[in-house]
């Protein structure tokens, strides 16, 4: 029972929270009051804040039904008052990216959420509910992601002493003083959350055609002013201007207001539209600035038409802009037009100059490493004198000197391109390949990001319409691109561009016309300064008139075709990986393309490889064809020595017999070898140093130790153990011994996986498959070095003699088998099952050959366990050393 003193004057509190007693719902009990509480004074106070709408996707939390609150005073007369649950709404500017237009891909990527949302205002953006007035609750969470922000739903318990306005108003700094302090700066533009009091009905419209703009169209009807509008809406951002539409008989007026942001239009929008401000109501709606003409909205609406012709269109752009530029800059790394170096006047000075004081390296010698080179030297030279044909691939093992000796030939060659292919194999990505090469044989501009902004673009139009723009460029297309570019430019500099249909014959006789021709223009010209008598002036008029026609005629019968002028194609390190992203492709397309331009006769093409496998995807791009091969070997003793003694003096270093023996031939061994005397190391110290990581090597490829990336050989070590012991023994091995040996069984694949990772060489005689050599020369001495090793080598016998005496004893067991089965074929007595008395001749050669087989493998057996005994005392004696 509550009482009300007639005496009692309610005050209003200074602080809301001071005077809030208890809250009850009464309103859901009034039929069980007593008469006396119905007569206790009430006050309610009927709530004019936005109700939320039916229509909107607003979820309600449990605590916002309507209930009711009781307040109490600080009079000792205790006053008690029942009020109702009203609602309100807040818009929290800045909460998401503004959605400019259609193509706005962020509006997607970047949508939250429900539980996110509301997640998002109760933690950070909206006070805790304990520092908030009036039983302040959240109900629900509306977000407004085209207008980058979002409402927030919210119930509160209005005492008497509070008007709505001046609640609200409470809420709202409550909340802007929560935004400051905590300074919510968002992500995506650094920028801080904005907080207001939603006074109108919002319009939740998703009009495609409708977006944020930073000016806002009024509609009202009644009497406004500039300033009116001015004090409303000055609060969400800076005005730039605000104008007064003429009146339109029939219409209601209409006022422009413009801000300096959009935010703040959009923020005006949310929270003005359907206010009412002195009994005027106000329609806010964003006013479009540019209104699109017939022909760009048609182009718009339309856009399996319009797709098609703009891609039509930028592909002529580079068709007329950008090919011709990519092909001049082909022809300028083709012909070293910009290469200053090369240059006839600078060679002059270069040579009259720094030539004199430094010795040039003229000898074949200094730029291959021996003289049995100069017979390949010599073949190469004649090779590329004559018509394009074929291909020549030089094969030979990594660090022999491919590259320098090929190079050196092709020196004085005028056009020449050089592709590495090491470089683009070792690539991370398709594009990181396409770069390389374009950067290689001088493809500028290559527009690569354009590569990435088509394709999102191609998924876009296809999401759209349904239908491939076609604007995407896949690796294989972009790649032919390159090439096909590539033989443009190759093609204008080629003396033989046009002689396709000529027979190699044909343009042979040409070019050795030319080669004549040249010599006799060279004699003639040392002839005439030789010549001291002076010829009279109607003589030399007369020879020249002679010459000159006797020079157009010739040039009239045929064209000189100078084999200086044709263009070489070197493929540095072809087929270097045969497994990784894109390598087959690669592979494949390049031999295709050198296949075209030799076909054609435009080029010389020349592949550098250490790969046997390199001639299976030549021969398929150009069959029917024989190929020039130069292999290349190590040097001998000979030949090493004198290059070492090439560089480094002999009265210095006398004795180094032994230790060029014990590094070999191998070129970049020398090279090494040669580095570190020079820097200082005694060649003892040198050859120890090089032979450890030799030994390095071969322990981590070809045993495995090093297995954490979990990559797999294609060869076992026991395999390996028995090479490796062959060949440390001498300086080959015989391929079909070792095939035959019961760790191989005649398989073939693990040579050739051998080969594949450089630890041995075969040596082929007659096609086929007859020796085994070390990869490197030093890998002998690394064996050696290995073998050394008591310890792991007598762990490596021990896996060896077990797998072999397991081998034997499932030949033992197979052989005792056999021979049971032949035992149920008598009786008891020994006679034969079918009849006939003794048992048949067949069967009994059957037997003994068998029991033969089984003495051999028990002889066997009984080795490879004598054998294991030793290798177990050798181990157990390292262990006891130790």
């Amino acid at each position: 029972m509550y009482r009300v003193a007639s005496s009692c004057r309610i005050s209003r509190p200074c602080a809301p929270q001071a005077h809030i007693f208890s809250a009850s719902v009464r309103s859901l009990h009034a039929r069980n009051t007593t008469p006396a509480a119905a007569k206790a004074v009430r006050f309610a106070s009927s709530s004019v804040s936005v109700q939320p709408s039916p229509s909107l996707r607003t979820r309600i939390a449990p605590s916002a039904k309507r209930s009711a609150r009781k307040y109490t005073t600080e009079s000792s007369v205790i006053v008690e008052e029942e009020l109702p649950l009203e609602y309100g709404m807040l818009y929290f500017d800045n909460a998401f990216p503004l959605k400019m237009g259609w193509w706005d891909v962020r509006y997607s990527l970047m949508r939250p959420g429900w539980k996110s949302l509301e997640r998002k205002a109760k933690t950070e953006l909206v006070p805790p509910e304990n520092a908030m007035p009036f039983h302040f609750k959240i109900g629900g969470i509306e977000p407004r992601l085209k207008d980058g922000g979002m409402f927030v739903h919210f119930s509160y318990v209005r005492p008497s002493s509070y008007t709505t306005r001046e609640a609200l108003k409470e809420v709202e700094s409550r909340c802007e003083q929560h935004l400051i302090s905590h300074d919510h700066y968002m992500w995506f533009n650094f920028q801080k959350v904005r907080a207001f009091l939603v006074k109108g009905a919002p319009f939740m419209e998703d009009m495609a055609s409708r977006y944020p703009a930073s000016k806002i169209r009024i509609e009202y009807t009644g009497d406004l002013n500039v300033e009116g509008l001015y004090n409303h809406f000055r609060k969400y951002g800076k005005i730039i201007d605000i104008t007064m539409m003429p009146p339109v008989k029939d219409m209601p007026k209409q006022a422009v207001i413009q801000y300096s942001f959009m935010r703040a239009s959009t923020s005006a929008k949310n929270c003005i539209h359907g206010a009412d401000i002195n009994g005027v109501r106000l329609n806010v709606t964003y006013e479009r600035t540019l209104q699109g003409n017939a022909v760009w909205n048609w182009l718009t609406n339309h856009p399996r038409i319009t797709v098609p012709l703009g891609g039509m269109a930028l592909a002529g752009v580079s068709f007329v802009i950008f090919d011709p530029m990519r092909v001049f800059s082909m022809h300028a790394k083709i012909t070293q037009l910009f290469n200053v170096n090369e240059y006839p006047v600078l060679k002059w000075l270069r040579k009259e100059t720094i030539g004199r004081l430094t010795r040039a390296q003229n000898d074949s010698l200094q730029a291959t490493g021996w003289r049995e080179r100069e017979h390949d030297e010599k073949k190469l030279r004649n090779w590329l004198r004559v018509p394009p044909e074929s291909f020549l691939i030089v094969h030979g093992p990594r660090g022999a000197g491919k590259t320098e000796m090929v190079e050196y030939v092709v020196k004085e060659k005028k056009h020449k391109v050089i592709i590495r292919c090491e470089e683009l194999a070792n690539a991370r990505s398709e594009s990181e390949i396409l770069i390389n090469l374009a950067k290689q044989v001088g493809y500028i501009p290559l527009f690569q990001f354009m590569s990435t902004i088509n394709n999102m673009a191609d998924m876009a139009i296809t999401a759209t319409t349904g239908q491939k723009a076609g604007l995407s460029a896949t690796f294989e297309g972009q790649l032919k691109k390159i090439l096909d570019t590539l033989t443009i430019a190759i093609q204008q500099v080629s003396p033989t561009k046009n002689m396709s249909s000529f027979s190699p014959e044909a343009i042979l006789k040409r070019i050795e016309a030319t080669i004549a021709e040249k010599e006799r223009r060279s004699l003639l010209n040392t002839s005439d300064c030789l010549d001291t008598p002076i010829k009279s002036l109607e003589s030399r008029r007369a020879a020249a008139k002679a010459a000159k026609a006797a020079k157009r005629k010739e040039e009239e019968e045929s064209r000189w075709v100078d084999p200086d002028e044709i263009p070489v194609i070197i493929i540095d390190g072809y087929m270097s990986r045969e497994k990784g992203p894109h390598t087959k492709e690669l592979w494949t397309y390049l031999a295709d393309w050198a296949a075209v331009l030799v076909e054609n006769h435009v080029a010389h093409v020349v592949f550098l490889s250490n790969s046997v496998a390199a001639s299976k995807p030549l021969a398929k791009a150009l069959p029917n064809m024989t190929f020039e091969t130069i292999v290349l070997a190590d040097a001998t003793l000979e030949s090493a020595l004198e290059f070492v003694y090439k560089h480094l003096d002999r009265d210095e270093y006398p004795d180094l017999i032994k230790s060029v023996q014990t590094i070999g031939g191998r070129l970049t061994d020398l090279e090494l070898f040669v580095q570190k005397i020079k820097s200082g190391m005694r060649p003892e110290d040198a050859v120890h140093d090089i032979l450890g990581r030799a030994v390095v090597e071969v322990r981590k490829g070809a045993f495995d130790f090093d297995s954490a990336d979990g990559r797999s050989l294609s060869w076992s070590p026991l395999q390996f153990w028995a090479v490796m012991k062959k060949l440390a023994a001498g300086e080959s091995a015989n391929f079909d011994e070792l095939k035959i040996h019961p760790l191989f069984k005649n398989d073939e694949s693990p040579f050739g996986a051998l080969e594949q990772a450089e630890l041995i060489s075969i040596v082929h005689k007659n096609g086929r498959p007859f020796a085994i050599r070390p990869g490197k020369p030093i890998y002998r001495a690394a064996f050696q070095e290995i073998l050394a090793d008591i310890g792991f080598a007598a762990v490596m016998e021990l896996e060896s003699l077990s797998y072999l005496e397991k081998d034997e004893m499932t030949k033992v067991t197979k052989y005792e088998n056999e021979l049971k089965d032949l035992s149920n074929l008598l009786h008891k007595d020994g006679s034969w099952l079918f009849g006939g008395g003794s048992v048949p001749k067949e069967v009994d050669t059957r037997v003994k050959w068998l029991m033969k087989k089984l003495a051999e493998s028990h002889a066997k057996i009984e080795r490879y366990e004598q054998e294991t005994l030793e290798a177990k005392k050798a181990v157990l004696s390292l262990g006891l050393a130790a």
